[in-house]
């Protein structure tokens, strides 16, 4: 069937746009659970026998006696007759004998709860491992401890950290809006069922706990978070024992009869152990297993118990943690502040409305494909925290898979808690200092932090340009960028020789040639992307590669110089330039073709900006889509895209946090007149 797709202009300030996508086949799945109420343990007033190894309460039907007869005279209910005798279902018989396991009636109750563990009795403290990009206040957050608390036990973090450094975490009980939290360090042989009971609590919070654990797939040494003596009622199955009667044949034997009935010769003599010898015409009693489902709470189960309640069950424990399955559909909502009332609209409305152009265009492109029907809800929030509170509270938004999110931080808690308190992921394309990715799953934070930006970098440096001596730029007319105090900190903690040279004016060949040594390499590192202080060592920097040619000399390049590319081709190409950048968007087919797109659909080009707002529109909806093509949650590892100007590469931050996209471009030019692009995850 061919599918196809509508949607409205947008003709409003708040607006929603529905695209139903004709789908080829729906799948619905019902889910049917049968539970029975356990017996009441009373003990009965009956004779015992044992047979075999186990004893039995008994009783001999008398003449004419029914089960109603039978149940209101020893005390037991009708279905509790025919769970045990199942013969007597088509009536019982004079001196039939009915039985009733003593374990099952021996008067004592079942537990309904264990007794709480203390979390103190746990690890005081937990170590955690500093990964590259971490900070103390990025740890302290993770683990919802203050700064204070970490130095006052890591009084050595004083001056930061880095990675490979082992920290102590303070692991007492911390607040929580659905209880305290404690860490445990995963050991070898240890499993989601036996973290289970010994911390009292279930699986399905220990996996909506930590959703970068997947199935049972523990890692030794990494640190999940548990909230403890936290249990819920579960449906088990239980065996439990029953006899059927049998009319013995002529030529039946012990060994015809057991092998009829599947039970061994043993256990069918253990149970008639006054029938000797098998006789035409005698009742005997058949063992056999009955299974029962019955409700507990997984307090109560053993852990071998609790493998087999949850036996094929984890991985979809896992996905409808991860994904829950709202509807049938694909919902995605994109909630940004477009300002369409606004005349004429400012910068950031604008690259807004531009992004939205061009994840159409991706809906334009790939929409087709889908395998389900899609909605597509998109609202103005007006740079309104009114607005956006009146568009958080309509019913429809609660469906979401995701949501697209924009980068002014009090619209963007709002939502970040609007989609953890619904399960919702959200997707963070337009902020860079969020954390919120942190602490918290649902976020999809698509620019790479700072931290994790500059940790690759030196990265990089450091495989890349070991031998190189460093020369710093500094601007003093202007801001540095933070990665450049992250470099010349870590170049200092890994003793990387540096020199520094102040830029206050127009730098000449000869200016830069006296920090120069024959024969020794350097790499200039600028102190910001501003053209402005590119200006003022361009001249001089070439000068001196083309006079020095006893030395090797290399520019790092910052994100603002994908900008100057085609201004300062010859500078960076003679330079042998090495870009860093989160985007790029190259002058090749696939670029001109979305622009070529772009112009023809809207009659306009999308403003010159880092990065090309449509072109990332375009590219975020080729993720999303191509995701949900593909059958995977975005964000997961299956899930990663390589775009037209930016590639989507996502991995948590740690166990319970949100997804991180770890892509890093470098854009190098080389003086062979070639740029070569690479993505630093490749």
């Amino acid at each position: 069937m061919l599918k196809h797709y509508s949607y409205r202009r947008i003709i409003n300030t708040l607006f929603q746009l529905d695209t139903q996508m004709i789908s080829k086949k729906f799948l619905c799945i019902a889910i049917i659970l049968g539970t029975a109420v356990a017996p009441v343990s009373a003990k009965l007033n009956l004779p015992i026998k044992k047979l075999g190894k186990e004893s039995y309460y008994y009783y001999e039907v008398k003449k004419n006696e029914t089960i109603f007869d039978v149940a209101t005279k020893i005390g037991v209910s009708k279905d509790d007759i025919v769970k045990y005798n199942p013969s007597a279902k088509n009536g019982l018989v004079k001196k039939q004998l009915i039985f009733f396991p003593l374990k099952d009636f021996d008067g004592s109750k079942p537990s309904s709860a264990v007794s709480n563990v203390n979390p103190s009795s746990f690890e005081r403290l937990v170590k955690h491992t500093v990964k590259n990009g971490e900070s103390v206040y990025s740890i302290a957050k993770a683990y919802n401890v203050s700064q204070k608390d970490l130095l006052d036990v890591n009084p050595a973090i004083a001056g930061g950290v880095k990675a490979g450094d082992v920290l102590n975490i303070p692991n007492t009980l911390v607040s929580s809006n659905k209880g305290d939290y404690i860490y445990h360090t995963l050991v070898e042989g240890e499993s989601l069922f036996s973290i289970a009971k010994k911390y009292n609590t279930t699986i399905e919070q220990l996996v909506k706990s930590n959703p970068g654990i997947t199935g049972n797939n523990l890692k030794e040494n990494d640190i999940i978070r548990i909230i403890p003596n936290t249990t819920e009622n579960v449906v088990v199955n239980k065996d439990f024992d029953q006899f059927i009667t049998y009319v013995v044949n002529k030529g039946d034997t012990y060994e015809s009869v057991a092998k009829a009935y599947n039970v061994s010769v043993e256990q069918l003599k253990s149970s008639n152990p006054d029938q000797k010898k098998l006789k035409k015409g005698k009742t005997i009693y058949i063992p056999q297993k009955g299974v029962t489902q019955t409700v507990v709470s997984t307090s109560e189960l053993t852990q071998q118990q609790l493998e087999e309640a949850y036996k094929g069950k984890l991985d979809g424990i896992y996905s409808e943690v991860i994904a829950p399955n709202k509807n049938n559909t694909i919902d995605i909502s994109i909630i940004l502040p477009f300002q369409l009332g606004m005349k004429p609209q400012t910068k950031n409305a604008s690259n807004y409305l531009e992004f939205y152009n061009g994840f159409i265009l991706a809906l334009d492109s790939i929409g087709p494909k889908l395998s389900k029907p899609l909605n597509l809800n998109v609202y103005d929030t007006r740079h309104s925290l009114t607005t956006t509170d009146s568009i958080l509270a309509l019913e429809p938004l609660k469906t979401s898979d995701i949501i697209i999110a924009p980068s002014e931080p009090q619209q963007l808690e709002k939502i970040v808690n609007y989609g953890k308190a619904n399960n919702i992921d959200i997707l963070s394309c337009f902020a860079i200092q969020n954390d919120d990715y942190i602490n918290n799953s649902r976020v999809l934070q698509v620019n790479y932090p700072s931290p994790y930006l500059s940790a690759r970098v030196n990265e990089y440096i450091d495989n890349k340009f070991k031998d190189y001596v460093l020369v710093y730029l500094d601007d003093p007319s202007g801001k540095d960028k933070d990665i450049y105090g992250d470099i010349k900190s870590h170049a200092s903690e890994v003793k990387h020789q540096n020199k520094t040279i102040t830029v206050s004016s127009e730098l000449s060949g000869k200016d830069i040639s006296k920090y120069l040594e024959p024969g020794s390499s350097y790499l200039f590192i600028p102190a910001n992307g501003k053209e402005s202080l590119l200006k003022k060592f361009a001249k001089g920097l070439k000068e001196a590669k083309n006079t020095r040619i006893d030395c090797d000399l290399v520019l790092l390049g910052l994100p603002e110089y994908t900008m100057y590319i085609e201004q300062y081709k010859d500078l960076f190409m003679s330079m042998d330039t090495h870009i860093y950048s989160r985007y790029y968007l190259p002058n090749n087919d696939r670029a001109k073709d979305i622009k070529n797109k772009y112009v023809k659909k809207y009659k306009s080009v999308p403003a010159t900006v880092a990065p090309n707002m449509g072109v990332y529109g375009f590219d975020t909806g080729m993720y999303l889509l191509n995701a949900y093509i593909n059958g995977v949650v975005p964000g997961s590892k299956d899930s990663s895209y390589n775009g037209i100007q930016s590639n989507f590469d996502f991995e948590r931050a740690n166990n319970w946090a949100g997804h991180i996209n770890k892509s890093v471009r470098i854009i190098h030019l080389t003086p062979k007149k070639e740029m070569l692009i690479q993505d630093l995850n490749d």
